[in-house]
């Protein structure tokens, strides 16, 4: 009896196994449904939000387009993302689409390198807008604005090798009750002298209650971050007088070039007034923060160390969903003309611009999947993708027609002012850079000061400038080289058919993009060769 159910029981398994076998073969859908295309599309936007606003958008455009599988890459950004970036490039493993800035060190040459731009697409409506207010304008035209970041951070001047998801600004991030408690008022700071007079209070109050309490919350990034708008204050003036093209713009390299002509330096007045400032800023971060990054400033904030957070809108959505306590975004108070310590080199109020769009993400030249990469940003960037990124990520649209989200409405609110122009320490490469970060700490430490600051760097800046500005050029013209004769072989495509035109068409282009990429490269060396017994 006992073998006899024994072996029944192990039939009964058998024949459950084989309709089981069966029905997944026949009946059921795959855990997995194959698509004929796959395309990867990286990004270091790690942060809450980002994420999720790219995985709705992926999900619909799925449903509108079977044939076609979309994976969404998260990579840690300033540790990682360079490296991993360079690596999978350079071995032919890079995803189709990735994020990629231009301020990240040691890495200008890589559009030349390894991204198609999309200029010819750029210029056709995106099929994604029917029906909306976009609809039958240029792709490039429907982007809040007009794709300013990657027409300037293009390296064949003329093209646009990118398109953008967002954009973003900064603001204060003030915790409301600490500020009370610190200060007795969660007045919002309306001038740098206000924010001065509430990182004095601060310090009284962690003193008096031996609760270890900052003005900000610091680390290298958010400290670098507040060093642009601060600096630049007293330097609209100096600003004026380099821009010889009347432009109220100035590229890095122009101003940096203008420091090699004996333009201007470091110890200059109204330079220092700046580096006064930043200090000032420095004092109310914890000693050391030039050793921390972004999520040590963040868990400070968390924990109730720090009154205030400056940070981008891009962390904005982090705040809200993890701090214990109401978190209310300020504007960055002004250095006004009758500030105490530096107002008589205060021309005006600097304005914000009209917003810049960023999270620029670029095509893979060797990418596998070239058209259904390009339709993938096409919807990203419709009304519709566009929708979904912000209503799941609240992060700002970088489309028109799209609706923003009352919580984030505010971000989207622009200071009049004068144009900022570029702050005199920016780098065009990793030298120049280097040389501000190394030295740093002689501005910000307890024992540092301007002084020691502006003489350090009048001593280096000389040798790192000249290097970037070589490396921009030989970057530049590695462009240019190739360039000859692809313009040849459109010239030789180009006839009276539609697809011929459109090889006309990226002749002109390509021969437009070269001559101007051949002015900068002979500018530039005109820079280095006309100061070189300068300093």
């Amino acid at each position: 009896m006992k073998w006899r159910k024994k072996h029944l029981s192990m039939w009964l398994l058998l024949a459950a196994y084989g309709v089981a076998v069966w029905w997944v073969f026949t009946r059921s859908t795959p855990v997995i449904q194959e698509r004929p295309v796959t395309i990867r599309f990286a990004h270091w936007q790690i942060e809450r939000g980002p994420p999720d606003g790219i995985a709705a958008a992926i999900q619909r455009y799925e449903e509108l387009n079977p044939r076609v599988r979309v994976v969404q890459v998260l990579i840690p950004g300033a540790s990682v993302y360079p490296q991993w970036m360079r690596s999978n490039l350079a071995g032919d493993t890079g995803p189709d689409l990735l994020e990629w800035g231009a301020w990240i060190p040691g890495q200008k040459d890589i559009p030349a390198r390894y991204f198609t731009p999309l200029t010819a697409e750029l210029a056709k409506p995106n099929p994604y807008n029917r029906g909306t207010s976009q609809a039958g304008i240029p792709w490039e035209k429907t982007f809040h604005d007009n794709l300013l970041g990657p027409r300037r951070d293009s390296p064949d001047p003329g093209q646009v090798y990118a398109v953008t998801i967002s954009e973003t600004t900064v603001r204060l991030f003030c915790n409301l009750d600490l500020l009370r408690a610190a200060t007795g008022s969660t007045a919002a700071p309306k001038s740098f002298d206000d924010l001065r007079r509430i990182f004095a209070e601060v310090k009284a109050y962690s003193r008096r209650t031996g609760w270890v309490v900052s003005g900000l919350a610091g680390s290298r990034d958010n400290g670098l971050w507040i060093v642009g708008p601060i600096f630049t204050a007293p330097l609209l003036g100096v600003d004026r007088e380099l821009d010889d093209r009347g432009y109220l713009f100035m590229y890095n390299r122009d101003v940096l070039a203008a420091y090699l002509a004996g333009r201007w330096n470091y110890r200059r007045p109204e330079v220092a007034a700046g580096l006064q400032l930043v200090r000032e800023v420095a004092q109310a971060m914890k000693p050391g923060f030039l050793q921390l990054h972004r999520d040590d400033a963040m868990q400070e904030f968390f924990r109730g160390e720090a009154v205030f957070i400056y940070t981008g809108t891009w962390d904005a959505t982090s705040l809200r969903r993890m701090a214990p306590f109401k978190v209310v975004p300020m504007r960055l108070p002004n250095v006004q003309p009758d500030d105490p310590e530096v107002g008589r080199y205060i021309i005006g109020i600097g304005g914000e611009g009209q917003g810049e769009t960023s999270l620029a993400m670029y095509l893979n030249k060797n990418s596998a999947h070239p058209e259904e990469a390009i339709d993938f940003l096409r919807f990203l960037t419709s009304v519709e993708g566009n929708q979904l990124f912000t209503d799941h990520s609240l992060w700002l649209p970088s489309v028109n027609g799209v609706k923003l989200p009352e919580e984030i409405k505010e971000f989207r609110t622009y200071q009049e002012g004068y144009s900022l122009g570029q702050a005199a320490y920016d780098f065009i490469g990793s030298e120049v850079n280097a040389a501000w970060n190394r030295n740093f700490h002689r501005l910000a430490g307890e024992q540092g000061s301007v002084e020691a600051f502006a003489k350090v760097l009048d001593e280096v800046m000389p040798k790192a400038i000249r290097t970037d500005l070589q490396n921009e050029m030989r970057n530049t013209l590695l462009l240019v080289k190739p360039q000859d004769t692809l313009i040849v072989a459109n010239a030789e495509l180009a006839d009276a058919t539609p697809a011929g035109e459109r090889q006309r068409v990226r002749q002109h282009e390509m021969e437009a993009g070269q001559t101007m990429s051949e002015g900068l490269a002979f500018q530039m060396n005109l820079n280095l060769e006309s100061t070189k017994d300068v300093r």
